[in-house]
């Protein structure tokens, strides 16, 4: 008997081993974790803080160039500007503008120019984005205010700078030597290096430059606005023609197309106008352009416009935009164009926007 149910226990035990061997096993919390891939990060978007565009490397940090651009018909072409990616234009004594490119990078300019001088209110635009100033002299005033305001500047007649900087271009010599004044990006680099300039923002800076970008900036818009003039005063104006097939407006002044060197259109995502406080401060017709505080002025994108307001609370701070409801502005994603034009319409200036081109 004792056999038998020894037996019997035997075979019980082979029956479990082999139902055992049967079973599909799970693999232990620890050997799945271990077979499951790693997440992956999804790398984040760097733009160029100006522009909106994606970059390769983030230049939020890097300060900007502010060059003072000759913009005299007789100095037409200017040459280099499509590298900017803000452009301001703005009136200067007897009638004439001068404009100001703000840069990010300076390495790929073989040629920038023509140079002119600086005055007070280019300085404030160039503060506004703690850039080093660029320039060819300047007046009394702005030569005051660079010390004053401890600005960064780079001069190419009272200044010392790095050989090659600066030059002239006999071949603009025609109608003055004061149109001929050209710089070169390496050399604007090198003499931002021998004069220890600082080139990077200081710490808690709003890098941002107060700007925010988006696709559809030009649903922001409510008025058609496919052809732009703005008026400066009643001998000088600049006019934009908005292309669909490219999303961008073309720049023309002095009856023609505003080239770079007459080899590229002058072209941009965004044209602003905005109004500014201007009078006449002394004898020879220099002038003063009030940018601090607030003023209303358009916003264009996208072939149409809407009336904004800018601000700014001070010589170190940057312009900010709002709309009417007095929502932040956002930018469509590309250059842009500012102009900016004597309020109350001082000296006669004026903004005009058309549904179609003239022809």
């Amino acid at each position: 008997m004792k056999r038998s149910v020894a037996l019997v226990l035997s075979v019980m035990m082979l029956l479990t081993a082999f139902t055992a061997c049967g079973k599909k096993i799970e693999p232990s919390a620890t050997a799945a974790a271990t077979q499951t891939p790693e997440a992956t990060e999804t790398p984040a978007v760097v733009i160029n803080p100006l522009t909106g565009e994606s970059v390769s490397e983030d230049i939020s940090s890097v300060r900007p160039y502010a060059v003072m651009i000759n913009n005299i018909s007789v100095a037409q072409p200017q040459v280099g500007v499509s590298n900017a990616d803000i452009m301001y234009e703005v009136l200067a004594e007897g009638g004439i503008t001068r404009m100001m490119g703000i840069f990010t990078n300076m390495a790929d300019i073989d040629k920038l120019g023509s140079m002119r001088s600086l005055r007070p209110y280019y300085l404030s635009i160039s503060l506004s984005y703690d850039a080093i100033t660029v320039h060819a002299g300047g007046s009394e005033q702005a030569y005051s205010d660079v010390k004053t305001l401890g600005a960064d500047d780079i001069d190419g007649v009272r200044g010392s700078f790095a050989s090659g900087t600066f030059y002239r271009d006999k071949t603009r010599q025609k109608y003055g030597i004061e149109h001929s004044l050209f710089a070169t990006g390496a050399g604007i680099i090198e003499t931002t290096k021998q004069k220890n300039f600082r080139t990077e923002h200081e710490s808690g800076y709003d890098t941002s430059y107060g700007l925010k970008f988006s696709d559809t900036a030009a649903d922001q818009c409510t008025e058609k606005a496919a052809y732009i003039k703005s008026v400066y005063n009643t001998s000088k104006s600049t006019s934009f023609v908005y292309d669909e097939g490219t999303g961008l407006y073309t720049a023309y002044q002095y009856g023609s197309a505003y080239t770079d060197n007459n080899e590229k259109n002058m072209t941009f995502k965004n044209v602003l106008v905005l109004k500014a406080d201007t009078k006449t401060v002394d004898t020879y017709g220099r002038l003063a352009v009030n940018l601090v505080g607030s003023g209303d002025g358009w916003f264009c994108c996208g072939g149409r416009y809407v009336p904004i307001t800018w601000h700014r609370e001070g010589t170190d701070s940057s312009f900010t935009y709002t709309l009417a409801d007095g929502s932040a502005l956002s930018w469509g994603v590309g250059k842009t164009f500012i102009s900016v034009i004597p309020s109350g319409g001082t000296f006669g200036s004026s903004a005009v926007f058309k549904e179609t081109a003239p022809a």
